[in-house]
Parts: C-alpha cells; sequence; structure tokens
C-alpha cells in the first residue's frame, strides 16, 4: 500500500467514525416522533353558576365540576428542545342545577377537546425534563338541556388558547412517564376546562 493509500484509508476510517458518532448524539438529542396516553382528572369552570346560581332542591344531588378524563396524543419534537403536538382529550362529564319550570333541576353534560400545539422542552439531567405547551383547542360539551335558559345551558362548543405545563420521567431511552395540566379554554358559552393527568409517552 502506497502512502497516498494508507491516506485515504485512514481518512475515510475516519469520516466513518465521526459519521457513527453524529449520528449517535442525534439519538440523543431525543428529537423525533413520538405518542403517548394519560388518564386523570378534569376541572370544570362554569360562567353560569356563578352570574346565575341555582339552589339546590332538598336532598338533591351535587352538582359536579370534575370528572375522569384522558387523553391521546402525538407529536414530533423539530429539535431537542421545540417541536408540534395534536391530542384529543375527553374530559369527562360536568353537572350544574339550572331553573326549570320554575323549580330546578340537575343538568349534565360530557366535555371533549381536540387540540393542536407547539411544544418546549427543557431538559433537567439525563432522566428529567419539564414541558410546555401553546396551542389552539377546539372543545365541545355534549348533554340534553334544551329546556334549560340560554344563559345557564352548558351544551355547546367553542376555540380556546391552549396552555399546558407538565414534567416526564424517562425510565427508558423510548419509554417516560408524564404528569401534566392542560387547560383548553371555553368548551361552549358557559363553560371553560382543563385536566390533571399522569401517563406514559412512546419515542420513535
Amino acid at each position: 500500500m502506497t502512502k497516498t493509500q494508507a491516506r485515504l484509508a485512514l481518512a475515510a476510517l475516519w469520516l466513518g467514525t465521526a459519521s457513527i458518532g453524529a449520528f449517535a448524539a442525534g439519538l440523543d438529542k431525543d428529537t423525533g416522533l413520538y405518542v403517548g396516553g394519560a388518564i386523570g382528572r378534569s376541572s370544570y369552570s362554569l360562567s353560569s353558576s356563578k352570574n346565575a346560581p341555582v339552589p339546590v332542591p332538598w336532598g338533591g344531588k351535587k352538582a359536579d365540576k370534575s370528572g375522569t378524563s384522558y387523553k391521546l396524543y402525538g407529536g414530533y419534537r423539530l429539535t431537542e428542545h421545540f417541536g408540534v403536538e395534536a391530542g384529543y382529550a375527553r374530559l369527562g362529564s360536568v353537572s350544574q342545577w339550572s331553573s326549570a319550570y320554575g323549580g330546578s333541576r340537575l343538568q349534565t353534560g360530557t366535555g371533549q377537546v381536540f387540540y393542536a400545539a407547539a411544544t418546549a422542552r427543557m431538559p433537567l439531567g439525563d432522566a428529567f425534563a419539564l414541558n410546555g405547551r401553546l396551542g389552539v383547542a377546539r372543545g365541545r360539551i355534549s348533554g340534553d338541556n334544551k329546556w334549560a335558559p340560554a344563559n345557564q345551558r352548558l351544551s355547546g362548543s367553542g376555540t380556546g388558547l391552549m396552555v399546558g405545563v407538565g414534567a416526564e420521567y424517562r425510565m427508558t431511552q423510548n419509554l417516560a412517564i408524564t404528569a401534566d395540566y392542560d387547560y383548553f379554554g371555553k368548551l361552549s358559552k358557559q363553560a371553560k376546562g382543563g385536566m390533571f393527568t399522569v401517563g406514559l409517552k412512546a419515542s420513535f
């Protein structure tokens, strides 16, 4: 082997090693696709219950502003710190007493949301990270409450600013435990909502 051939071989070996190192570093930066699911508790804010409170009949069931909730989502990390995410959340049931035929009647509904958001991530060591989401949510509360006055009716739909914060703990390179709070803003004319959840997230 001539000196020129030896130099070319060494250069090729060096380039190959550098390429492998760069690829491995890219994997460590935690970019790419991820999906997740979580379950928790919703929290509703009802403007109608504040503006026009209705007395609860004697022995009547209490109104409920929280329910069992879950969310499914997926996203893509464009860099180690920034990305995009979209998801669906089921916020569970909500109820309040409303005026009906000169008396009171319990009104119930169920909330759901579709959202799209930009994401930010701040690693805290090798296993922990803080996450943030800012985007738009389209929510809806369904329920049979046409009998209720319009200013007390829970059902309807709305678009609001979505804000989310949370933390994650990575158990393996591809699987993490998450804890989040997401606020979806207006779900209908009379209701706003959010949710606390814990879940799992898988990265690819």
